[in-house]
């Protein structure tokens, strides 16, 4: 008979070992292709394939250097996830407040039309995106990218804000009214300190998405000046060869600033996805 104890302490090994488990399983491929990034091209392509590099060689990031990584791709994606994450912050912020505090006709249906607009796969709207950029001659700008990017984040930031918003009760906002401040410096200084948190998780989260976003990149953009890092990967790859310990290294780079970005903000973060799981 097992006894309440054994059976919690077995539980808890359990949960470590699955825990364990599903971290190797997420992590292995990142070190793969880290491992890739230090090798040559001939030990790439060898088989059986090795995880560790038979001879550790920096040629990968040679070419991811004299390439236009570091003077074109990664500056163009920082530019549009930064501007288009700083102002889908305001704007969801404001959507997210007037949701959470007020209550209109068809509040309820609008929102689950905002909803319904995330369940839309981003592949459908490329055409139509397309053409637009065509019309206003934006194509291969970081106009169209941070203006796709900006109307791409704002459902799911909306949602994430009017969920903040929700946990801050109204009673703080009736206080400084009866107090004398108006509704602006009421949601200026009191509600918005309490849901920066939340803020700074919608705009964290636009960031890391827009910054991996392909789709869209490699149909708007076709100047070499414009293409942002993601596309610019396939500058590693010809008709008939793929220089994988190249792309190795060129996705080695790309993921560092947001690993370098998520290490520096990681409290703010979590504290804001804690926040945002109990109140909301």
């Amino acid at each position: 008979m097992v006894t309440a104890p054994t059976r919690k302490r077995l539980d808890m090994w359990l949960t470590n070992a699955m825990l364990m488990l599903f971290c190797a399983l997420m992590i292995f491929p990142v070190l793969y292709i880290v491992m890739t990034s230090f090798k040559t091209r001939g030990d790439v392509l060898t088989s059986p394939p090795t995880f560790f590099p038979p001879v550790w060689s920096l040629d990968g990031y040679q070419q991811v250097f004299r390439s236009n990584m570091l003077r074109y791709y990664i500056p163009n994606s920082f530019i549009n996830s930064l501007l288009s994450s700083l102002l889908v912050m305001p704007i969801a912020g404001l959507a997210g407040y007037v949701f959470s505090r007020y209550r209109f006709r068809g509040s309820r249906a609008l929102l689950l039309a905002i909803l319904g607009i995330m369940m839309i796969p981003g592949l459908t709207n490329l055409i139509p995106l397309y053409r637009m950029a065509s019309d206003l001659q934006l194509l291969s700008t970081n106009t169209a990218m941070i203006a796709v990017y900006v109307g791409g984040g704002l459902p799911f930031s909306i949602w994430i804000t009017k969920s903040f918003f929700d946990s801050i009760p109204r009673e703080l906002e009736e206080a400084a009214l009866i107090d004398g401040a108006t509704p602006l410096s009421a949601l200026w200084r009191i509600v918005v300190p309490l849901a920066m948190p939340g803020l700074f998780a919608a705009f964290l989260l636009n960031f890391v998405d827009t910054w991996n976003e392909f789709l869209a990149a490699v149909v708007l953009l076709s100047r070499v000046d414009t293409k942002t890092a993601t596309v610019g990967l396939l500058d590693f790859q010809s008709q008939f060869e793929v220089a994988y310990h190249v792309q190795a290294a060129g996705c080695v780079m790309i993921a560092l600033p947001v690993v370098v970005l998520f290490l520096l903000t990681r409290k703010i973060f979590f504290q804001a996805m804690l926040e945002g799981s109990l109140k909301g």
